[in-house]
Parts: C-alpha cells; structure tokens; sequence
C-alpha cells in the first residue's frame, strides 16, 4: 500500500478508538439493558478480541506519540459519553488506565529495540496485561454504579430448586437426624414434624408459606431461603462491592486466556499486514556495549 507512515498511525489509530467505542456501547448495553442472547456474547468477545488486536498494533508500530497517546485519550473521551454518572471515579480509573496504556506502550517498544530476532509473543506480554489489568477494574467499575448489584442487594436471593435438591440428596440422613421428630424421608408430608399450628405462625411471622401438601423436603428448602436472606441483612451494603471485586477475579482470570489468544491473532495480523505491504521489515545494525578483560 502506497501510504505514508502518518497515514498508516493514523489508521491505527482509528481503529483503536472505533473499537474501543462499539465495546464501550456494548458495555453499556450489558449492564443497563442486558437480556442479551448467545450472539449477541458471541460477537462481543469477538469485538473485544479485536480491540485487543489494534491496541496490541497500535503500541508496537505507532511511533508518533501524538497518534499513539491521542487515539487512547479519545477512546477515553467516548466511554464518558457512555457511563458519566460518577464522573469523579470515573476519572480515577481513566488516569489509571491512561497511564497503564503508556506504561505498556513503553514496555512493548523497549523490548521491541532490545530484541535481535523479534519474538512477539514476548514484545506484547511485557505490556498487554498491564492495560488489560487496569481495564478489568474499569469494567469492574462500571458494574459496581450500574443498577443490577443494587437490585440484587434490594431483592431475594434464590437458589434454584434442582440445586438444592442434588445438594441434599447425599446429606439426607444427616437431615433428617436434626429434625424435631423421627421421619423415614424428606419425601414424607409436612405434616408428620409440623402441626397446623406450627405452620400458621410460620406464615405470620416469618412469612414462609408452608402448605398440607408440601414435602419435609419443600419444607427444608422454603426455610434455607428465609435463612440466607434474612441473614444477608446486616451486610446488604457490602453486596455491590463484593460482587464487583468478584467479576473483576473473574475477568482476571479470563484475561490470561484472553492475553494468549489476542497475541498469537495479532501476529497473524502482523503477518498479513506485511505481506499486504502496510508494514514491512527491516534490518538493523546495532551497536551492543560489552565488557572484556
């Protein structure tokens, strides 16, 4: 391609901040509308794959700081026209993460002139996981002021019924050993350890809802969600952030296997820019200081 390098940073550059721009839009969509189908999870890995591609190219090939550091600071502009309800933690983490792009930007460029024959695997991991880091915490962030963490605090935590049951299936004797009258099954009616009575205060003061035809085993359930509830409590304020400092160990994780593939694709890339012209190789003589007796 017969462009100038300028052009070709400026390029990069682009696809840098479009990129970063559909997948702050995409964030957006998972944590204030969600109901998202398999696709729609499909084709967002897919696009955060390839934000990883250009941010992995872009620190390697732009030279011109301006490009580099400016396509970054406008990807920054945008995720403030997505998320700006906390502007000033917003901001925190957006200097972090400014700063995380121009540590690794160095890194990936520092081991690029220090290196003989180019090994990219080991270029773009000295600088790729240091940016990813920072951005977990960013999208860990984004979570923590969306509603859904505040909803999950406010409403009732439920544990699916099929669950419970393969939980209790092999504690079944344990049990049935604690309750107040001796039963054969968890299967058997209600009835045989609770009188009429001891179901009517059930309801009015604990609000759990136990009827004649209900199961010791329902029983059992019905009481274990009143339980976790009511003892989650005290500590329904510490809900939202434990659940954010979860997802960001969960996207930790996820990005070691995310940092691999990104960077193997982006050889390839690298690979089919060059035999496509838009970036070449070239060799260099350089001058290495050594000592000797």
């Amino acid at each position: 391609m017969n462009l100038s390098k300028q052009y070709k940073e400026i390029i990069l550059g682009a696809a840098v901040a479009l990129l970063g721009a559909i997948f702050w839009w995409f964030l957006k969509y998972v944590f204030y509308v969600g109901n998202l189908t398999t696709d729609c999870w499909v084709w967002g890995g897919i696009l955060f794959v390839l934000w990883g591609i250009a941010l992995c190219l872009a620190m390697l090939l732009i030279k011109d700081k301006r490009i580099l550091y400016g396509s970054i600071l406008l990807v920054m502009g945008i995720f403030g026209m997505f998320f700006n309800n906390e502007p000033f933690y917003y901001l925190v983490v957006l200097a972090f993460l400014f700063g995380a792009f121009v540590l690794a930007s160095i890194k990936v460029k520092k081991e690029e002139k220090v290196q003989v024959n180019l090994d990219y695997w080991r270029i773009w991991k000295r600088g790729l996981p240091i940016f990813i880091t920072v951005l977990c915490v960013l999208i860990s962030s984004v979570y923590y002021f969306s509603p859904h963490p505040a909803d999950i605090a406010k409403g009732e935590i439920k544990i699916p019924r099929k669950t419970f049951d393969t939980i209790t299936t092999p504690l079944e004797s344990l049990i049935l050993a604690r309750l107040p009258k001796e039963t054969l099954s968890l299967d058997a009616n209600v009835k045989e350890i609770l009188t009429d009575v001891q179901m009517k205060e059930l309801k009015e003061r604990y609000n759990i809802e136990i009827t004649e035809t209900d199961t010791i085993r329902d029983f059992v359930y019905k009481l274990m969600i009143y339980q976790v509830n009511d003892a989650r409590g005290p500590y329904k304020k510490f809900i939202p952030i434990g659940l954010a400092i979860a997802l960001f160990l969960a996207l930790k994780i996820v990005s070691l296997f995310y940092v691999a593939i990104v960077i193997m694709l982006s050889w390839l890339a690298l690979k089919i820019l060059i035999v496509l012209k838009f970036v070449k190789t070239e060799i260099e003589t350089k001058e290495v200081e050594t000592v000797k007796l």
